[in-house]
């Protein structure tokens, strides 16, 4: 699925890269393409010309549609532009891993809960968020903790690199698993006095 998604957002690039590109050196350098390159029907500008002038911009302003057409088109674009970028950062989340033993496949979101459970029961550790992100050969997890005010983080990580990690490591083994560990601390409570 990673390879499929992958080659997608390739393929998408460069869809999308090569003919915005080569609209852009046709427009803003006129004369670097050779008017006997381009087919007949490709846009080119006269040499001291501009694509829009005052006299033709004021006749499409005069239409009731123009404004809210160029602005819904902006605005769609956006829109898509934004949900494919949050598709690509919420979409490096490992859903299912092909363990190499009998054809079983393990749940990553399954694995992340399981490092989650374990990692709250550290001493000092009042929230945990994991995420299990990477590529199917290379892992790296994610944790999040929230420690409590007087916890030590170097007890924390060295009891979650000595004991959580490991088990991790183990149940998707042979495949690498790193680390990646954000600490945040709980502020104690303000007293109020009166």
């Amino acid at each position: 699925m990673n390879r499929l998604r992958s080659g997608v957002n390739r393929a998408v690039l460069v869809c999308a890269g090569l003919p915005l590109t080569a609209a852009g050196i046709a427009l803003g350098f006129p004369e670097v393409v050779g008017r006997d390159q381009v087919p007949s029907w490709w846009p080119l500008a006269a040499s001291g010309t501009v694509w829009v002038d005052r006299a033709a911009l004021a006749r499409w302003r005069d239409h009731d549609w123009w404004a809210p057409a160029v602005l819904a088109a902006l605005a769609a674009t956006l829109l898509l532009f934004l949900g494919w970028c949050l598709h690509q950062a919420r979409s490096g989340r490992v859903s299912t891993l092909p363990l190499d033993r009998a054809g079983l496949t393990l749940d990553g979101a399954a694995l992340a809960q399981a490092v989650a459970r374990q990692t709250r029961t550290v001493p000092g550790v009042t929230q945990a968020r994991v995420r299990l992100v990477g590529r199917s050969r290379r892992l790296r997890v994610r944790l999040h903790l929230v420690l409590a005010p007087d916890a030590s983080p170097a007890a924390v990580l060295a009891h979650i690199g000595t004991h959580t990690l490991p088990e991790a490591r183990e149940a998707i083994a042979p495949r690498r698993l790193d680390a990646e560990v954000r600490l945040r601390v709980r502020r104690r409570p303000r007293r109020r006095v009166s």
